[in-house]
């Protein structure tokens, strides 16, 4: 699974290399497809540092190491692969997620909609939903996902419900939008 995965993230950096050479150079575009290479970024490194799917709760013997990395961190100390794997990790699905929020207003998608005589603010589900025809439910999960983090306080505490895997096809269902809407992309942000 290792080459396949590094295999994966290495075609992704080729087809946010094509986009960021073809695609003007708007800071809209720029901005955001910055922050979908920071995606990248963590999910290369959360592989490197040996990345493992964790669908359980913590292990009893975890927050005493939190305590130790606490002082570690700021002077550059050694810090778990593991912990540093999940750190890259959370970053690159948290990207992923921004980008499920930033593409549909890059495309158009409506802020605002009226439903029975109230205008009430559209959901990010609902703006993908207005721009993009395919469905993408591996990125819905990891938007999801980092909805946890943000919004509960336990977050993922008791496991996670995305994998490598998964975050590996919501990014290609990202890369298959923005390919796909190119054109749309250029037009609405000229050089």
């Amino acid at each position: 699974m290792t080459k396949e995965i590094a295999y994966q993230l290495n075609e992704y950096g080729q087809s946010l290399h094509n986009l960021l050479v073809e695609l003007p150079d708007h800071p809209a575009i720029t901005d955001t497809l910055d922050y979908v290479l920071g995606a990248l970024y963590g999910l290369v490194q959360a592989h490197k540092l040996g990345f493992k799917d964790r669908f359980t709760e913590y292990v009893p013997v975890y927050r005493p190491h939190l305590a130790n990395y606490a002082l570690e961190v700021p002077k550059g100390g050694p810090i778990d692969p593991v912990w540093n794997a999940g750190f890259h990790f959370n970053s690159g699905i948290q990207r992923l997620a921004a980008a499920f929020d930033r593409l549909p207003q890059m495309l158009g998608a409506r802020m605002k909609k009226t439903v029975r005589g109230k205008t009430r603010s559209t959901t990010a589900k609902e703006r993908m939903a207005e721009v993009n025809p395919s469905p993408c439910p591996h990125w819905e999960t990891v938007y999801d996902e980092v909805n946890v983090f943000k919004h509960y306080p336990e977050g993922r505490a008791a496991g996670r419900n995305v994998s490598m895997n998964e975050a590996l096809l919501a990014f290609g269902e990202m890369t298959q939008l923005v390919l796909h809407n190119k054109g749309e992309i250029a037009k609405r942000y000229p050089r």
